[in-house]
């Protein structure tokens, strides 16, 4: 038996490979297969690098590796190109090898019979096959797709489902309308499927795959099913660390102890925003923490006169869910559904865990917007470094009340990025549409 892994295949939709030598037959090649190391990261990282979480100096851009990664930082791709650095660094190629490997998972599944001896195992590698190739989906429809509206949704252009292993299919991009609809029934099910409790840390829950479900339909401006996604998430699993309790003098306080994490899922790289040496946090972001707020404390330390991050719980920075995120996106779903004390009772639960004992006072609004702004507010301050920022920026730039221009100051230049901006959409790199004449943004 020949069991696929990352270091042996050809970049999916780039160049096809041999399926013959993909052969898993038992729910242990399987459950292997689906436990790969390749499931541990995500892209991402050039939204990340393109949002308005850091800054940096003419020194620190200069010293960036690479002509891409200045691009990325001041909004002037024109290429997207291959980094060259093997699969796991490339944002197009590595969701699709994971797609590959979900779809190899799930044509064999449907040569095995599920029997009442299996039927658990059986399960939970399809259910973590259909979260893995979802979160595959979203995360490139996040990253080269426009913002979902329901209005144009059926004609915008989306990404390639592919959804089985014919290598010699037609590759065409679908609508986003049927990306999303694909990306929703799989999680779906996929929640049905998956255990309460996780084998590891790297095993996807059912808490987790409904998770992801909310943070979609956020993405869709659905605050029916996203609130009732996390609902259903944070009645598996709600439990929230309280930041008393962590070390404020570790280097990296949150490393490796936060209990919060669905999966332990990391962006493989976030280009200039990666390394502190890169970049630092604006001081207008810093300032927005108050003074008893646990997170100025965990989140940044000082260096050089500029604050730094240090607030990351994996490694690299997490792209994976985690229960913060599902108590704010139930709660800015409740303030935008009108029940303004669920959404504040939502919030002061989790922003009680973050202040220092005994001094926080629960937030209070007298109208749905005003709790909304809170809401927004925290979770701006919450969700740090995880590959989330720049896809908030493009939803919350369709309300005029919240939209806003981008600056960012290298040396006596300024550069903009105003909102609704076709570069809040990255280009698919210029080798794929050359390989597979897949239409460009």
């Amino acid at each position: 038996m020949i069991l696929f892994m990352p270091s042996c295949s050809k970049e999916w939709l780039e160049e096809k490979q041999d399926i013959k030598l993909i052969v898993p037959t038992t729910l242990n090649d399987l459950s292997l297969l689906m436990n790969s190391s390749q499931f541990v990261y995500d892209g991402r990282g050039a939204m990340e690098a393109s949002c308005d979480d850091f800054e940096l100096t003419m020194e620190q851009y200069n010293s960036l590796w690479d002509d891409f990664e200045r691009k990325l930082l001041t909004w002037t791709v024109d290429v997207f190109p291959k980094l060259g650095l093997g699969t796991n660094y490339e944002e197009w190629e590595l969701p699709y090898s994971q797609i590959q490997s979900c779809n190899v998972a799930l044509n064999t599944l449907d040569k095995i019979s599920r029997t009442a001896t299996n039927s658990q195992l059986y399960d939970r590698i399809k259910g973590t096959a259909l979260y893995f190739r979802s979160k595959a989906f979203l995360n490139l429809a996040m990253t080269f797709c426009k913002y979902y509206d329901v209005t144009s949704a059926d004609s915008d252009l989306g990404v390639p489902l592919k959804l089985d292993i014919d290598v010699n299919e037609p590759i065409f991009r679908s609508t986003l309308k049927h990306t999303y609809q694909r990306i929703t029934e799989d999680l779906t099910l996929a929640a049905t499927l998956l255990p309460k409790d996780a084998i590891s840390a790297t095993h996807i829950t059912n808490a987790g795959a409904y998770a992801l479900l909310a943070r979609t339909y956020l993405y869709m401006n659905d605050y029916r099913k996203a609130y009732d996604a996390a609902q259903n998430s944070l009645k598996i699993y709600s439990v929230l660390d309280d930041y008393n309790t962590f070390n404020m003098t570790d280097a990296n306080p949150l490393l490796g102890k936060s209990k919060e994490v669905h999966i332990m899922i990391e962006m493989t790289v976030s280009y200039g925003t990666a390394g502190n040496m890169y970049s630092s946090i604006p001081r207008e972001l810093y300032e927005l923490y108050e003074e008893h707020d646990l997170r100025k404390v965990l989140y940044f330390k000082s260096q050089n006169g500029k604050s730094i991050w240090c607030g990351a719980p994996i490694g690299n920075n997490l792209s994976g869910t985690a229960t913060n995120e599902v108590f704010l996106i139930e709660a800015e779903c409740a303030a935008r559904l009108g029940e303004r004390e669920k959404a504040l009772d939502l919030l002061n639960a989790l922003l009680i865990k973050r202040y220092k004992t005994g001094t926080f006072k629960p937030l209070t609004a007298s109208s749905d917007l005003e709790a909304l702004d809170i809401i927004l507010a925290e979770r701006r301050k919450e969700l740090l470094k995880r590959g989330l920022r720049f896809q908030d920026l493009k939803r919350l730039n369709k309300d005029s009340r919240y939209a806003k221009s981008l600056t960012r100051t290298i040396g006596a230049k300024i550069y903009t990025l105003p909102p609704n901006d076709g570069r809040y959409q990255l280009p698919i790199p210029q080798y794929i549409i050359d390989y597979n004449g897949l239409e460009q943004n």
